[in-house]
């Protein structure tokens, strides 16, 4: 089986971050990802646009946590099975 790491997993990664202390900061989600370009294609041009984190300021610390909707994205993204379903309806022709 492959290491290559699929979108919903990468998804489930950084919002597994926010579990331990229901927010997390810019360099927690940089780690997760690994570099900047990763954390800026992922949270500010994905999650945020997609209201499923927010953002807050602090000085220059950046601190984001999860919105009602990216509560719900997460319980869908921990249940693989329905993620496994969503993904066979979306990406294929059923016949």
């Amino acid at each position: 089986m492959s290491n290559r790491h699929t979108p919903d997993t990468i998804a489930l990664e950084l919002l597994d971050a926010f579990d331990e202390r229901g927010e997390a900061t810019k360099w927690d989600l940089i780690k997760v990802r690994g570099n900047d370009t990763q954390f800026k294609i992922w949270i500010e041009d994905f999650l945020l646009p997609e209201r499923v984190l927010v953002e807050r300021r602090d000085g220059r610390n950046y601190f984001y946590t999860m919105t009602e909707r990216g509560e719900l994205f997460h319980k869908l993204l921990r249940n693989g099975n329905l993620i496994r379903l969503f993904n066979r309806v979306s990406g294929k022709r059923l016949k």
